[in-house]
This record gives C-alpha cells, sequence and structure tokens, in this order.
C-alpha cells in the first residue's frame, strides 16, 4: 500500500486493488467477479477448506471531532453491504410501491440472508474503511450476520422520488412512537438495490495510516526502464529503449 500511495497518480485506494492486496495478505485468491457484489471477492485456504471474503471500503470522512482514524473507534456507519434484488421475490400480482414497508423490509433481509450470504458461500464480511489523509481501519465478520425479518419492523424513510421506494428498518426494541427516531438499522432503496447495515466499528479494529514516499512521474519512469532492462538482461532477449 505504500507503494501503491508513492504512485504520483494514486490518490486513492479503490475496491478492486484493495481485494488483490488482501488476497496477497490472505495467501488467497482474487476472484475477479464483478457482478453488483453478491459473489466473494477473495477465497483463501484455511485450515484446509475454502474461505470466502466478500470485501467491502468505504470512505469516511475527517471532522474536528474525529481528525484521525482511530477517533472512529466505537462510532457507527452506514455501509453497503449487499444489493438485494426484492423484485426477484415478489409472488404475482405483488409490486414494490404496492407493498407496506414491513412486508418489503422482511423480503429484504430474506433475500439478503438466503439469496446472497447462503447462496454465495460467504465466510467472512471483510471491511475496510478509508479516512482521509491516508488513514485506515480493518476489522472482519466471521461469520456474516444474518438478520430474523421478524425482529425488525420498517418505514419509507420519506426521501424517495417517483415510485421508487427508500425503507429503514429498526429492532423491535425501538418502539414505533420512540421520537427522534435513532440511526436505523438498515436502509433499502428501489432505485439501486443498495442495502445498507449500521455497523459499530470496532474499538479493537486495526487501525494504520501509510506514509509514502512522494516519486515524481519521472522516477517512476525511469524506475519501471530499469525494471524492464533487467528483466530483458536475465532473459537474454537484448537492449531495451
Amino acid at each position: 500500500m505504500s507503494l501503491l500511495y508513492s504512485l504520483p497518480y494514486a490518490t486513492d485506494l479503490i475496491g478492486t486493488a484493495w481485494e488483490q492486496i488482501l488476497a496477497d495478505i490472505k495467501g488467497g485468491t482474487w476472484t475477479e467477479m464483478r457482478d453488483n457484489r453478491p459473489r466473494p471477492d477473495v477465497t483463501a485456504k484455511e485450515g484446509g477448506r475454502d474461505v470466502n471474503y466478500s470485501v467491502k471500503t468505504e470512505g469516511l470522512r475527517v471532522s474536528a471531532d474525529r481528525p484521525n482514524a482511530r477517533a472512529f473507534l466505537g462510532h457507527y456507519e452506514d455501509l453497503i453491504v449487499a444489493r438485494p434484488k426484492v423484485d426477484e421475490l415478489l409472488g404475482r400480482g405483488e409490486t414494490i410501491d404496492a407493498l407496506d414497508a414491513n412486508q418489503l423490509g422482511a423480503k429484504v433481509l430474506a433475500y439478503y440472508n438466503e439469496q446472497i450470504v447462503a447462496k454465495y458461500q460467504w465466510h467472512v464480511l471483510s471491511i475496510l474503511l478509508r479516512v482521509e489523509a491516508r488513514g485506515f481501519i480493518y476489522w472482519e465478520e466471521k461469520p456474516p450476520a444474518v438478520y430474523r425479518p421478524g425482529d425488525y419492523w420498517w418505514q419509507d424513510s420519506g426521501r424517495a422520488t417517483g415510485s421508487n421506494r427508500n425503507i429503514n428498518g429498526y429492532p423491535r426494541a425501538v418502539a414505533a412512537t420512540t421520537r427522534p427516531l435513532p440511526r436505523a438499522k438498515f436502509k433499502w432503496t428501489s432505485g439501486g438495490k443498495q442495502f445498507y447495515v449500521l455497523y459499530p466499528i470496532p474499538r479493537d479494529a486495526d487501525v494504520w495510516e501509510i506514509s509514502p514516499t512522494e516519486l515524481t512521474l519521472q522516477e517512476v519512469r525511469e524506475a519501471l526502464r530499469e525494471k524492464i532492462r533487467a528483466k530483458k538482461r536475465i532473459s537474454g532477449q537484448g537492449p531495451v529503449t
């Protein structure tokens, strides 16, 4: 990661780059699947069996109250973990806009549990939060949580437009009459199918910062040319211009 951030054109860590780095760390394989994220991103051998990692990475903004990565420990963040295609669970004559929020929310959780976590055999939810100034927070949820639909109630968020639905889910322990309501445990949007889960950032999560060596584009080019020259010499392919 230090090498990546030393490059003059690398200003952030994209998800696919982190997945490949994580695969290397775990001694596993990057699956290269990019289909709205139901399939695992990394598979590694652990204890003689294949362990599948679904990798999530999100960016966080620092503030006066939380000026660095460590200051986020113990706080909560909404993370997109999947895109449940609830349309596939609709019965004959059912439509997303006609279902009440509780019916719709129950289908969101059922789809996530059965058609994503179970179907694609998620064993570990791997979460990396990228904090400004090149700070990072990492933890794993092992195994990924699944949620009993009956343990939660849902309501429309009031932010949807047109025929779209944006719904928020709360534990039954939170009364619907509570004012103000706490942050929702779940959010789901019908437009992009994004399923958000409110996660506590563990106080014992791994935290680190990257201190790169700033390289100019010319230095990068020269280093690559020298590496190519050396490989050509070793392989007997002659000089390199």
